[in-house]
């Protein structure tokens, strides 16, 4: 009898190996290798190829399959922002989500960002809903990301090639290439894996004012060398490094439907068009280079863990906004961090992890932000920035538990103390002023875990855990502005913003029942959100103020099932609902603003469902061919947007479709994303919007070797 957990493509709830059960599925969530019915934490995990089915082909389109997700802006690929249980403060300070690849922390300071990679040769993805920063420090307040990439394997060749042809509704042709390639360099000790993947996709926007159609084209390269060393059994060397390039005409920023919203002119197409060029021409370009390396040894006295990392990002663009606006920026960021951790064997009755990170950090900004009523008029500067933020930041960390009463009750206590010193230095060219600074932050911040084992096949669980993040920085353009639109005296909002903080209390389940072939898990939480850095529209620019304190509670769910009567069936279903909102808000911010007290937090939507149906089954009468079919619905309520008070954006109905046979190591599939070609915005803002990539529908030839 096969476990539901066997099943590679159900959305949302953990999945193994076609032969696997919930028992020897594992996850590193904690820090170390577990099974994932063990973990009193909600967790996902989501193998490759179930991120794969899905049409999940970057960071931002894994909100689909995490319950109480939801993009927040999503400007191209790389410079997105997301949102994880209604913890959400726009796209300006620190990280609310953080984001690992295997070991390696990725963020960018002042900026909330997603790794800019496409989601190629995975071996799974971990998601922790909720703050995780007694062990994942950097980011990690609503929740974490983590990439597992697929290790070389030092005992036989393999490798994976795919191409796919597709076209999208209203735009043109997209094509995309991957590979894959495991190559043994000395059996049984060293290997290396290579991967890389170009993808090409149609523009589907208009230029009114340049009367051009399918501006927006898309282009993104990637490639990923590992080099995996194990000259023992006890010890395992494992590097990469990861070339990311992505860059895109203009950006994927639209008109919104109802353009008096934002005092845009309407597209004369019936396509979306691109915010007001002006007669200029946009483009935004996202570039990464991620290198690290990781020590692996299984001593004496426990396991020891050792990451260094070095990732070397940039973020260009310029960005015509309402005809005669225009934004010319530049972000290089540059970020070393390291970590050690040893952490006690699993047999151990006492548990424990102890460790340290440090992170160096140094972001260059050039801001231009001005209007020029014609291309050959003056410019007149609103914001003219050039500066840096250094950041250097320490955490130590610790967690303990013990199993009590035959191992039917095992308690956790954990805490980290976590210390930022930053540094501001530049010059605003603007007024001619230098910028010059320091901010110090620090924060003790304990977790709280109660696990009860009431039986082998399911676990119950209390978790309680702060999370927290540094003070943001603005230009002295913006906290002037932000003064004056909300009638405050002059230095009430300053260029420094004070930290937020929160407090998430949970109480959760899971259970693999019916002898294996149904697992369920679900949750309920309750967050205390406080200082909240709230981002607004003043006149001409976005400003940042701390606005107050939230109440967020809300409920998940998790169902996979795999019925015996029907082979190669799984049906699955993720779910959350929610309620975000401000407890308090600070001064005026209610003026011109959705910002007001009992209001909703921005971004968030009350209730999200994915739903999925996966069928393989051999087709006798075909000769060892197997027919394959997925369909996944996904379903988002409506948020509104903190800039522009009663903005909104409509609910989603995001539809994925595949159908196919495979024969062999060959598999040939049809596939429609966004099958009902949803076009309410995604995510919006007081110039733009962002909808779903519209509908795309071909081809994908995949082979095995």
């Amino acid at each position: 009898m096969a476990s539901c957990a066997s099943l590679v493509a159900a959305p949302g709830v953990a999945m193994a190996a076609d032969d696997g059960t919930v028992a020897e599925l594992v996850v590193t969530a904690q820090k170390r290798a577990e099974k994932l019915i063990e973990v009193p934490l909600s967790v996902q995990s989501l193998s490759g190829e179930a991120v794969e089915r899905s049409g999940a082909a970057k960071v931002s389109d894994l909100t689909k399959l995490i319950p109480g997700a939801s993009i927040v802006s999503s400007t191209t690929p790389g410079f997105e922002t997301v949102q994880i249980r209604g913890v959400s403060s726009g796209t300006t300070g620190d990280g609310l989500v953080g984001y690992y690849i295997d070991d390696t922390p990725f963020g960018v300071p002042n900026l909330q960002l997603t790794p800019p990679a496409r989601l190629l040769d995975l071996e799974r993805v971990e998601v922790i809903r909720g703050p995780s920063g007694t062990l994942y420090g950097q980011g990690s307040m609503g929740g974490t990301i983590k990439l597992i990439t697929a290790k070389p394997d030092p005992t036989k060749f393999s490798g994976k090639a795919q191409a796919e042809l597709s076209n999208t509704e209203g735009g043109g042709t997209n094509y995309n290439a991957d590979a894959v390639v495991n190559m043994p360099l000395v059996e049984g000790k060293l290997a290396a894996r290579l991967s890389a993947g170009y993808e090409r996709l149609s523009g589907y926007a208009e230029a009114p004012e340049l009367r051009e159609r399918n501006v927006n084209d898309f282009t993104g390269k990637n490639a990923r060398l590992t080099l995996g060393y194990e000259p023992t059994d006890d010890v395992q060397l494992t590097g990469f490094v990861w070339l990311i390039r992505n860059t895109q005409d203009f950006s994927n920023s639209l008109t919104p439907k109802n353009a008096t919203t934002s005092a845009l002119a309407p597209t004369p197409f019936n396509l979306p068009g691109i915010v007001g060029t002006g007669g200029r021409r946009g483009y935004t370009d996202v570039d990464a280079d991620i290198y690290s390396a990781t020590l692996n040894w299984q001593t004496s006295i426990g396991d020891l863990t050792v990451n260094t990392s070095y990732v070397d990002h940039e973020l260009d663009f310029i960005t015509p906004l309402l005809t005669i606006l225009v934004n010319e920026s530049n972000f290089h960021t540059k970020s070393y961090t390291n970590e050690i951790r040893l952490s006690s064997k699993a047999d151990s009755s006492v548990r424990w992890i102890v460790g340290g990170y440090t992170r160096n950090a140094k972001i260059r900004s050039d801001i231009f932000y001005y209007s020029q009523a014609t291309l050959t008029a003056a410019k007149t500067s609103i914001i003219n920035t050039l500066g840096t933020i250094d950041t250097d930041s320490y955490s130590v960390f610790g967690e303990v538990s013990t199993k009590l009463f035959g191992g039917v009750v095992e308690p956790l206590f954990g805490l980290s103390y976590f210390k930022d010193d930053r540094s501001v230095d530049g010059v605003d060219r603007a007024i001619g002023a230098p910028r010059i600074g320091q901010l110090k932050f620090d924060s003790f911040n304990p977790r709280f875990n109660l696990k009860i084992k009431p039986a082998e096949n399911g676990t119950v669980y209390f978790n309680a855990a702060k999370g927290f993040r540094s003070g943001a920085l603005q230009t002295p353009a913006q906290a002037n502005a932000a003064n004056v639109t909300l009638g405050l005296p002059a230095g009430t909002i300053q260029t420094s913003v004070q930290p937020d903080k929160l407090w998430t209390y949970e109480l959760g389940t899971r259970w693999e029942l019916l002898d294996g072939q149904l697992l369920a898990e679900a949750s309920a939480y309750r967050t205390d959100w406080d200082n909240v850095l709230v981002q607004f529209a003043t006149a001409a620019v976005i400003s940042l103020a701390n606005g107050g304190d939230a109440k967020i509670e809300g409920a998940d769910f998790g169902l996979a099932y795999r019925p015996d009567g029907v082979q190669g069936l799984t049906l699955a279903a993720t779910g959350n609902i929610q309620d975000a909102r401000f407890k308090s808000v600070v001064g005026n911010l209610a003026v011109g603003t959705a910002i007001r007290k009992g209001g909703k937090v921005p971004n968030v939507p009350d209730m999200s469902l994915t739903v999925s149906a996966d069928y393989k089954r051999e087709l006798a009468a075909l000769g060892g061919v197997t027919g394959t079919f997925y369909l996944g619905y996904s379903f988002r309520d409506d948020v509104i947007d903190a800039t522009v008070k009663n903005l909104k954006a409509g609910e989603l109905n995001d539809l994925t479709v595949r159908m196919g046979v495979q024969k062999d190591n060959w598999r040939l599939e049809g596939f429609m994303l966004n099958g009902l070609d949803d076009k309410d915005p995604v995510a919006l803002g007081s110039t733009a919007v962002q909808i779903l990539y519209p509908r795309r529908y071909g081809v994908q030839l995949s082979v095995n070797f």
